[in-house]
């Protein structure tokens, strides 16, 4: 890109210690068949050799832009440090350890394009665990413009919100602002859908991004400190704004709240197959308490007391789970056939 080339699109990327997984990630970026845009690394103070191979990659491609901070001001507000420094029209999000595929930002902006009053661009996404294995065929919407709220009510009832796939116009930020790090753990969900209840969205079912789960992080996203209370914030930054109707906000916290009963129960299920049995009890609980929900209550409370102190009951039901995630696995073979050549080609 020559120097009078003005970059259109700005990725944000925040990183702490993954200098592997940066590597590959800021490749997919620099991978892209659309050439106008820059990636923004930003260095939590990983005091390992992070620095070494976000320079290293700068000098080949000028694209590539560092900063490290002084201390570890953590995951969310780093990611709205970037965010405070977008320049560019469009910006979106990387985290360290997942890749755009090369017709990412092609297709986003084909979707800006052809219906300019849309603010976000959405390709579809897919998950895939570290050993190189999908565990969901890509997110789907029906294609074309959705306008709100009504965007926002077919994310909520579809649920594979991931900002990996989405490119933002900076528009957004002025009217909704940063992330809202109050929300904790699914501010990203809460960030898109705050930006979908006020904006169109255009959806391309063409593929633009693989998530990748890291093991350890998943497991942190099915405890119950990451879920409860952080949704109720979630649900009330929507519900509780003015600018979107009444009956729509009656019908976002309904269906929200419905999600939230679900992902307690799977905390708790999580949480026994981890053996956090305390998470267990505190996800039955808050099903009894809260929801009324006593006979789902009641089954994780049983199934945590039983497996507590009967390990076969505990091992049976570890392998009930490993059927249960292998019998997932089949469903998206083809899918792991046909990436795997790129994600190969980006690790070297």
């Amino acid at each position: 890109m020559s120097g009078r080339e003005k970059p259109l699109i700005t990725t944000i990327i925040p990183t702490y210690r993954r200098p592997k997984l940066l590597r590959r990630a800021i490749k997919s970026v620099l991978n892209q068949t659309y050439p106008h845009f820059q990636v923004c690394i930003y260095d939590n103070a990983s005091g390992d050799e992070t620095a070494e191979v976000v320079t290293e990659l700068a000098k080949e491609d000028t694209r590539v832009k560092y900063h490290c901070h002084s201390e570890n001001i953590g995951a969310l507000k780093n990611f709205n440090y970037g965010m405070k420094h977008v320049e560019t029209p469009f910006f979106s999000f990387l985290s360290d350890d997942d890749i755009l595929l090369p017709k990412f930002y092609e297709i986003t902006l084909e979707g800006f394009e052809k219906y300019p009053e849309a603010m976000l661009s959405w390709t579809a996404t897919a998950y895939m665990d570290y050993r190189g294995y999908f565990l969901s065929p890509f997110f789907t919407l029906r294609e074309g413009l959705y306008k709100p709220p009504q965007g926002m009510i077919e994310i909520i009832k579809h649920w594979n919100i991931v900002w990996t796939g989405v490119i933002f116009h900076k528009e957004i930020i002025e009217k909704i602002g940063l992330i809202d790090e109050k929300v904790g753990a699914p501010a990203d969900t809460d960030f898109v859908l705050r930006a979908s209840a006020y904006f169109p969205f255009v959806f391309s079912l063409k593929p633009g991004a693989i998530l990748f789960v890291n093991p350890l992080l998943g497991n942190e996203s099915r405890r119950f400190h990451f879920t409860w209370p952080s949704w109720l914030k979630m649900i009330s930054n929507l519900t509780e704004d003015e600018f979107i109707s009444y009956n729509t906000r009656i019908l976002v916290k309904q269906y929200l709240t419905e999600k939230l009963k679900k992902r307690l129960f799977q905390v708790g299920i999580a949480s026994i197959l981890r053996k956090n049995f305390d998470d267990a009890y505190e996800s039955a609980n808050v099903l009894s308490n809260n929801y009324h929900l006593r006979s789902r209550a009641l089954f994780l409370f049983s199934m945590a007391k039983v497996c507590q102190y009967f390990p076969l009951a505990y091992y049976f039901i570890v392998f009930l789970d490993k059927i249960r995630r292998f019998s997932r696995r089949l469903r998206c073979r083809h899918l792991d056939k046909e990436f795997a050549n790129y994600i190969r080609l980006l690790d070297e």
